[in-house]
């Protein structure tokens, strides 16, 4: 890769006469932000579409994510949607699965799993999620856009629109093109929010009583006008500027990671001749691969940081190498060992270490969702003192009992004492009748025999039971007064 401060570059390449040096223009150190000029100015991406393979598979893609989107909270599963974030009460319904703050277990199987993920993938694969999947391509490459060539035309005429002074014409177009973007972004604003209240309960709030949904109608509005500056108008600046994806993507690769690349060796010295010369590189310095990338990167000059994968180039460098009759494949999905003259491995202590990571992670969430019980059950003590001395000389302990019922049912709970026989139970509430995957919390007092404390202490085992078939026996430490002269500690 050449450095960021020269103007050219050596290459070592071999041609028919054997190994000898060559050199090749890069661009100015000043340039090295393509959404830049050199004079500080914003340069605005109008990429060239070019349908190759690699298209066809992240459109197929990314409207799957997009239909996803727009379905995960209007499908039906069991009593919610399929994806539920009700913030207001803190439970997740995930597929049929809720989802409480005391899963704590199971949100940091979750987010271990994620963070793993994202190290598989990286050091694996590259930069493949953000050209197939990060919903900043998927939402610009394959809506935002498509909508703009339709109302303005393509790239050629977007740049001659814009250069063209404000008359009628003009302002209709751009008036039409952000009053389409904004019904899109109001949308998609909308759905984004249905996440967490679903469409239920939105869709009659704010056709009906708009004015006690104002927290959601701020927050749709909000969203819109963000998803209206990002998709209408930062666009390749979240890849190159703002997303920290990949900065982190350096700490990640090495020599083996899958990368889009251009082969220097083959297409170097370049000539504009469609006519095969004699010496000459394959590359006819057509641009065809820079007016077709997102970001703008000439993939010719080395590994960048604002390439994001989209493989827009190598679908647009196939296509001239199949006009010109010549082997594709001269800018392609490789790994910097390979063009290096080795061979790529695919598997590698590193993400080997992060594979194993992610599979116990993935693995763990899934075992523990699939075991999880009816409900969850937590003694804590209760009362500002640790016990009481009563007058019948027996010692009083306050707790508190509280019940997360963990099905879509009501249960009925009851609280007995299994060890030992001596102790006394008294519940504020008996039976404990629980919601479907609702949370109560009862007072208990225990009342305890002085003598069985040992040391100020005592042990206590309750078995906490459901008219449903929950049972699990719970132990519990009871505190009391040291010795048998009632000395307290």
């Amino acid at each position: 890769m050449a450095s960021p401060s020269s103007s050219k570059a050596v290459v070592q390449s071999s041609g028919g006469d054997g190994h000898h040096e060559r050199l090749f223009e890069v661009a100015p150190a000043e340039e090295l932000l393509y959404s830049l000029s050199a004079d500080g100015k914003r340069r605005f991406m109008h990429p060239v579409v070019r349908k190759g393979h690699y298209w066809a598979i992240r459109r197929r893609i990314a409207y799957a994510l997009m239909v996803l989107f727009v379905a995960l909270p209007l499908i039906p599963v069991g009593d919610h949607a399929a994806v539920l974030l009700d913030i207001a009460t803190w439970r997740f319904h995930l597929f049929g699965t809720t989802f409480h703050p005391t899963d704590n277990l199971l949100l940091a199987a979750l987010g271990f799993g994620v963070v793993v993920t994202v190290f598989f993938v990286g050091s694996t694969f590259g930069r493949v999620w953000c050209g197939f999947g990060c919903p900043q391509t998927v939402y610009l490459e394959f809506l935002f856009r498509p909508v703009e060539a339709w109302i303005e035309g393509g790239p050629t005429n977007q740049r001659r629109l814009n250069k063209a002074p404000w008359n009628a014409e003009k302002i209709r177009i751009k008036a039409t093109k952000w009053i389409v973007f904004t019904a899109i972004a109001l949308l998609m604003a909308a759905t984004f929010v249905a996440y967490f209240t679903g469409w239920s309960a939105l869709a009659p709030g704010l056709l009906n009583n708009p004015g006690q949904w104002k927290g959601s109608m701020f927050t749709i509005a909000f969203v819109t006008a963000m998803i209206v500056f990002d998709f209408g108008w930062f666009r390749d600046q979240m890849c190159t500027i703002a997303c920290p994806y990949g900065r982190l993507q350096n700490v990640l690769s090495d020599k083996d990671t899958r990368l889009v690349a251009y082969d220097v060796g083959r297409g170097e010295p370049r000539t504009r001749a469609r006519v095969q010369l004699p010496g000459a590189g394959d590359c006819i310095d057509c641009g065809a691969c820079v007016s077709a990338c997102p970001t703008g990167v000439d993939i010719r000059r080395g590994l960048q940081v604002e390439c994001i994968g989209t493989a827009q180039c190598v679908d647009a460098c196939d296509d001239v190498m199949r006009k010109l009759g010549r082997p594709t494949g001269l800018i392609k999905f490789t790994s910097e060992r390979e063009q290096q003259g080795g061979t790529r491995h695919l598997w590698r202590p590193r993400n080997l270490v992060y594979l194993v990571l992610m599979l116990t992670a993935w693995g763990t969430l899934g075992a523990l969702v699939l075991t999880r019980a009816d409900a969850l059950v937590e003694v804590v003590r209760g009362g500002r003192e640790p016990y009481r001395l009563l007058t019948s000389g027996e010692v009083a302990n306050q707790q508190r009992l509280r019940i997360t019922n963990q099905r879509d049912v009501t249960q009925q709970f009851t609280v007995t004492v299994i060890d030992p026989p001596e102790l006394s139970l008294v519940v504020s509430e008996s039976p404990i009748v629980v919601g479907p995957e609702a949370v109560v919390t009862v007072n208990l007092v225990t009342t305890v025999p002085r003598h069985l404390f040992v040391d100020g202490q005592a042990t206590a085992r309750y078995l906490v039971t459901s008219d449903q078939g929950y049972r699990e026996e719970i132990e519990f430490l009871l505190l009391g007064p040291y010795g048998t002269g009632g000395n307290t500690p």
